[in-house]
């Protein structure tokens, strides 16, 4: 995607995780073909920002390389999977992710699939894939079973073993597929999956009828209160690090990468897990460089989030990275704070306490200010940049 710094570039890890030498010649390759810094998104994928036009053919064959590009575009987009980070050894999540990302490729008639269709994989023991974006849900439901269900559908279904949960999924994805087709034909936007069953269900004033396999049990949808985990040891799995505003230096990845870990897990919470590292490496790894890292669970720059704003971006209207670091310290603790460069509101889609929108002024770029609100939001009142850094405690006020 071209942006105003070069191009981004998104590599999405096979389920989601980079091996210590994938890790390190990601860091290599966005020193040599970009501007040095990558981003960790709320899809679990990580992107290369500022690469030159000139350099993307070097650079395609380099991650080819590394096991981390498809064949051709189909196969990525069908791999848009979000694995539950903090699954276990022996739980079933990866060997769900695997046959299904095998199903998904195999299937001749998801052609007219969305380009965003997107499945999670939940290992139900945390919130933290309650706020993901996906069409097809998947958690674990008892020693066995999966539960398998759409966002805002009013109905799950059980399945009791994995195979019978890809069969199911699979089911859903065709009757998506199909749905989107019939809409392009009509000049229509194709949709996604929780749009196209509620827009079934108002035209005929009943549940479609979605023909999925014998076997399935209705039961009520799984509903888990959001947590974001925080960064930490995470119960023998690895150590859960954070970047601030989730960008991390090439640099500080290159240093992780040969302090000898075993590999990094992407999440969806634009964190790493850092696997096979001792307590005592953490200052060899880097991980202690406050500038780079974030360890602390209390860290005021987890209370915010920002676009990439200007100029990096040719939709945004004013720079929101520095000015959403600086306002982090006066965020009250359980608060969030996000900055957007302009409505579209791509880096965060939910609502935050508090919600800064890029907007023109008459004297040079204002934000707009919404509360419990999305970018999309109208805002409630106006601030100049300084206004903001010189009383940032007023953003806060009668919430």
């Amino acid at each position: 995607m071209a942006s105003g710094d070069g191009l981004v570039v998104r590599v999405r890890p096979p389920l989601g995780r980079l091996s210590a030498g994938q890790a390190l010649r990601l860091a290599e390759l966005a020193s040599e073909h970009g501007a040095g810094l990558l981003e960790l998104t709320s899809r679990a994928n990580i992107q290369l920002r500022g690469v030159a036009p000139a350099g993307h053919g070097a650079l395609l064959a380099a991650l080819a390389a590394q096991g981390l590009l498809d064949g051709d575009a189909r196969q990525e987009q069908l791999r848009n999977l979000v694995i539950d980070p903090l699954c276990q050894p022996g739980d079933g999540v990866l060997a769900l992710a695997e046959a299904l990302q095998q199903a998904l490729l195999a299937d001749t008639a998801l052609e007219g699939l969305p380009a965003k269709f997107g499945v999670s994989l939940a290992s139900g023991r945390h919130g933290g894939l309650a706020e993901v974006a996906a069409d097809v849900q998947l958690v674990r439901d008892g020693a066995q079973g999966w539960l398998l269900q759409v966002p805002g559908y009013p109905i799950a279904w059980r399945a009791d073993n994995a195979i019978l949960s890809v069969q199911a999924a699979l089911t859903l994805a065709r009757w998506c597929a199909a749905q989107a087709c019939a809409r392009r034909a009509a000049g229509e936007h194709p949709g996604r999956l929780p749009q196209l069953l509620r827009q079934a269900q108002a035209h005929t004033g009943a549940l479609p009828p979605l023909a999925l396999p014998a076997g399935l049990h209705e039961a009520p949808p799984y509903l888990a209160a959001a947590s974001q985990p925080k960064p930490g040891w995470q119960c023998g799995l690895g150590l859960l690090v954070a970047a601030p505003l989730g960008r991390v230096a090439a640099s500080a990845l290159a240093r992780l990468a040969r302090s000898g870990i075993t590999g990094l897990r992407l999440t969806p919470w634009r964190m790493l897990l850092v696997e096979g590292l001792a307590p005592q490496g953490m200052p060899g790894a880097g991980l202690t460089d406050h500038d780079h890292w974030i360890c602390d669970a209390q860290d005021a720059r987890l209370r915010v989030s920002a676009c990439s704003g200007a100029p990096g971006c040719r939709q945004a209207l004013a720079p929101t990275q520095d000015l959403a670091l600086a306002l982090a310290p006066h965020v009250p603790e359980g608060a969030h704070l996000h900055v957007s460069g302009c409505s579209k509101g791509c880096a965060r889609q939910l609502p935050a306490t508090v919600t800064l929108v890029a907007q023109a002024g008459g004297d040079g770029p204002v934000y707009g200010r919404g509360r419990h609100a999305t970018a999309q939001a109208v805002p409630d009142s106006r601030w100049s940049a300084r206004s903001l850094r010189d009383n940032p405690g007023l953003l806060f006020e009668e919430m």
